[in-house]
């Protein structure tokens, strides 16, 4: 049998790995708040960070294009705003959009 498809002994445990919520979104903050805003200051109210991480999430989430990353961040406001400022609320699709 190849490498990795051995059968598992009874004795042996499965390890689970946990996800805390608050690690992973303190990492985020970490890397993203280093990345330099190339935005006009005076048109800025959505905080990068909170872009960049909609912007992750929804895309693992399935979403497509800048409509569903804006539909993603709606629907998810209440768990978002756990560990994002979201000072304007959720980024429209223009927003999402901007520079590309």
């Amino acid at each position: 049998m190849p490498t990795g498809f051995e059968k598992k002994s009874k004795t042996e445990t499965c390890f689970t790995p946990s996800v805390d919520s608050f690690d992973i979104t303190s990492k985020f903050q970490e890397y993203f708040t280093q990345v330099k805003d190339p935005r006009v200051e005076r048109t800025r109210w959505h905080l990068l960070t909170d872009i960049i991480t909609i912007s992750i999430l929804a895309v693992i989430a399935g979403s497509r294009g800048w409509e569903d990353i804006e539909e993603y961040g709606l629907n998810k406001k209440e768990w978002l705003e756990t560990f994002l400022k979201l000072p304007f609320g959720i980024p429209s699709p223009d927003t999402f959009s901007y520079g590309v």
